[in-house]
């Protein structure tokens, strides 16, 4: 099933990349002026307007859903207006758009670099416990997204028979159950011993996973264990850096993200970044 809706989007955006190379080529015959650059900035932003679209129908609304678009608009708006833009507020505005789109790509290029990095580094770590950050579920059932993250937990789990896992996560709106006991069924029908797993089902944010987490894990191993936390891996950067805001020395193991969720997932894990940036937290 997934394979076919990964052909049904491809094919959504090869025709409309089709279609929208062929009418650049009709205006040009029809004697208009329209360069490579309008023309790549028309594709691109149109490309990034359908991807909100379509991805607003799949998912929670959010900001990483709209944040293609907002990227998108201008593009397709330069595409139209970039010859007329040679003085006054116009020639202005070109180049604040660029120097926007400048920044932009340097901040995508920077938290990019770290997201990789630190995606990189958690499962070398022999750890005694195992901390899986909570996600939305739906009624009881988890979603893919914890799906993922259950499953890359389990396979370190079975292949270090020692480590012990917390599943952190309250009851959120919409949700029958706490996430961590939607985790601890999904995990224990999967072949998992329960008693291997324990349950955090107050925590509300990534703070409180690992400030919740920590302390059930030092009543069962004292204040020096070795851990390591699961979550997508866009968002073990971030992640890492709450853990050690509330002294908990934990690595991250990354789960794999919903394929059309990616791009969405890393531009809003970007504007995370700097948020927390600016705000001292990291």
């Amino acid at each position: 099933m997934y394979t076919r809706w990964r052909l049904y989007i491809l094919a959504v955006f090869l025709v409309l990349i089709g279609v929208l190379l062929f009418g650049c080529r009709i205006w040009r015959k029809r004697g208009h002026q329209f360069s490579a650059l309008r023309e790549f900035s028309l594709i691109l932003g149109v490309v990034l307007i359908v991807e909100t679209l379509i991805v607003s129908t799949l998912s929670n609304y959010n900001l990483g859903v709209i944040l293609p678009a907002f990227f998108g608009v201008p593009l397709v708006f330069l595409a139209f207006v970039l010859p007329r833009m040679g003085n006054g507020f116009l020639r202005f505005l070109k180049y604040l758009i660029a120097a926007c789109y400048a920044v932009a790509i340097g901040i995508f290029l920077v938290c990019g670099f770290f997201m990789i990095r630190a995606a990189n580094e958690g499962e070398r770590v022999n750890a005694d416990a195992v901390i899986v950050l909570g996600a939305a579920v739906h009624g009881d059932k988890v979603t893919w997204v914890l799906e993922n993250r259950l499953n890359s937990a389990m396979e370190y789990m079975e292949s270090h028979p020692a480590a012990i896992c917390v599943v952190s996560g309250g009851q959120g709106a919409g949700e029958t159950v706490t996430e961590a006991s939607a985790m601890k069924k999904y995990m224990v029908e999967h072949g998992m011993d329960a008693s291997r797993i324990y349950t955090e089902e107050k925590a509300t944010n990534t703070k409180e996973n690992f400030e919740n987490s920590k302390v059930i894990i030092d009543e069962v191993f004292g204040n020096n264990a070795r851990i390591v936390f699961v979550t997508t891996n866009f968002h073990v950067y971030r992640a890492g850096q709450v853990a050690r805001a509330q002294g908990v020395n934990a690595v991250g193991i990354p789960a794999d993200d919903v394929w059309y969720l990616r791009l969405n997932n890393f531009l809003r894990e970007c504007v995370g970044i700097c948020v927390y940036a600016l705000r001292g937290d990291i």
